[in-house]
């Protein structure tokens, strides 16, 4: 019942005032579903650029999804307690997105691969994301929780057959371009950025919590020509904030008004230190909750520390970062009681529906 009832409502939002269609995904023992999985949808012919797939909270797979339509796919979000049946749309093996514009919400995925620009991750639990060919303009990342490392490299071999003494190689790395912004990043044992360039990393809450002593690790490496504003980067004993070809002077980078619990870089004075930066979370509660701002401490600084004079962190800026991951503007119930008699020939029904609005 409450399944019937949910798709008949997202079904009827996500028409409303477009011509593109939507279609559900999901194991073919849940009733109503159109397709089995992301890659039969989009090798599909009923399936065009610009519709809408939307997952059912059971759809689980650990096959690669090739995503070559630009679709947007809707998931249940990442954290289990926001749902009755305490499951959630996952991918276990990697999404890779093939064509210009694609955009995933509210999805569990493990590792997600660029080959196109202009695409956005919103709303996801991520392990680690890249791109596969030279971008050509930046891709998105909102609201994520990310807990694997952030961008890579492209190596493009050119060969020069004009030398005088023979042919020649010519290795050129293209890094990444992200626009990174609102994502709670939870890293351990690993770099949270690997290259980057020309890339938005705004209002980001970065935790890098490293047990090795046998190495350095450092939360923000190998970035350059990027803005890197209103975050809070919070490393253990073992990690640093950033690396030297980060604040390096010749970077090309603009780095202020975030707070660290590492020194500050002396050429990037603009950005605070603080020994103590656990005690500016809540600290309660699950998944991106937990590091929310204490809003009841008078000397809470991070509140209108940011470039903006609002909170930094992934709970300020322009997206926010909403609690599991719900996708927004499709329906949710809360409550749902069904009678256990008929009433003058009628079967009784209590709903109650909400719709995350932000």
């Amino acid at each position: 019942m409450k399944r019937v009832l949910l798709s008949a409502l997202v079904l009827s939002v996500a028409a409303m005032g477009t011509q593109a269609k939507s279609w559900k995904i999901g194991p073919s023992s849940v009733n109503g579903m159109d397709f089995a999985s992301i890659n039969d949808a989009v090798e599909s012919e009923k399936v065009a650029a610009g519709d809408t797939l939307f997952l059912d909270q059971y759809y689980s797979t650990n096959v690669k999804q090739d995503v070559t339509k630009k679709v947007v796919i809707i998931g249940t979000g990442y954290d289990t307690s926001f749902t009755d049946e305490q499951v959630v749309a996952t991918l276990t093996d990697s999404l890779t997105l093939k064509v210009d514009g694609i955009q995933v919400k509210s999805v569990k995925l493990n590792n997600v691969k660029f080959y196109a620009d202009e695409c956005v991750l919103d709303r996801c639990y991520v392990n680690a994301i890249g791109i596969g060919t030279v971008p050509k303009s930046m891709n998105h990342i909102y609201s994520c929780y990310i807990t694997g490392m952030v961008g890579n490299r492209v190596a493009v071999t050119t060969t020069n057959t004009s030398s005088i003494s023979g042919p020649t190689t010519t290795t050129t790395y293209y890094p990444a371009q992200f626009d990174i912004q609102n994502c709670m990043f939870m890293i351990s044992q690993i770099n949270a950025t690997g290259y980057l360039t020309n890339s938005i990393i705004n209002n980001n809450t970065f935790y890098c919590s490293i047990t090795s002593s046998n190495y350095t690790y450092y939360c923000l490496t190998n970035i350059d020509n990027s803005q890197i504003t209103n975050n809070i980067i919070y490393t253990s004993t073992n990690a640093r904030a950033m690396n030297s070809v980060v604040t390096s002077v010749g970077s090309g980078n603009t780095i202020e008004h975030n707070i660290m619990s590492q020194t500050v870089p002396s050429n990037y004075p603009d950005n605070l230190n603080s020994s103590n930066i656990k005690s500016l979370f809540v600290s309660t509660g699950n998944f991106s909750d937990y590091y929310k701002l204490k809003t009841d401490v008078g000397d809470n600084f991070a509140l209108n520390y940011a470039t903006d004079g609002k909170e930094v962190g992934c709970h300020g800026g322009m997206f926010g970062c909403p609690s599991g991951g719900r996708p927004q503007y499709v329906p949710y119930f809360t409550k749902v009681v069904v009678g256990q008699r008929t009433e003058n020939g009628k079967l009784p029904v209590s709903l109650e529906v909400k719709i995350q609005d932000k």
